[in-house]
């Protein structure tokens, strides 16, 4: 008899689809983008955009995994990727976010710029738990 077969979970694409439901409620207008990647068409007269990003972290196999989740907004200016960022970081540590067990070990914001579009970056990390799925 096999073990029963487990699949990872995507905790990226979870956190995405809670701030994309509730950050712009939080954040003056015009409401931030969110996706899995920055709109190739992005530049600093596009609304700002949050892009969530899986860096991978330890996995307790078959039980869960615990990647790093890194949120990175971009904007025209500091003072607005720091808001966005801030507000994003806040909504992940005060609330259940649906498919992700708990969300612990939050970093600070880093700023930071885009060489390639000019954006001012705001980022910061968490841990994000989750348990596999069944196949």
């Amino acid at each position: 008899m096999s073990k029963p077969h487990r699949l990872p979970p995507d905790p990226a694409a979870a956190i995405k689809a809670y701030l994309s439901a509730e950050l712009a409620a939080l954040v003056a207008a015009p409401a931030p983008t969110v996706g899995l990647v920055l709109p190739a068409d992005w530049k600093l007269t596009s609304p700002p955009a949050v892009v969530v990003f899986d860096d991978s972290g330890p996995t307790l196999w078959p039980v869960m995994v615990k990647p790093t989740i890194r949120v990175t907004v971009w904007s025209n200016g500091r003072t607005r990727a720091r808001a966005i960022a801030g507000a994003a970081l806040g909504l992940l540590l005060s609330q259940r976010v649906a498919g992700v067990a708990t969300i612990t070990d939050p970093s600070q914001l880093l700023d930071a710029r885009d060489s390639s579009t000019g954006g001012t970056l705001a980022s910061f990390t968490v841990r994000a738990q989750s348990r596999t799925l069944p196949a």
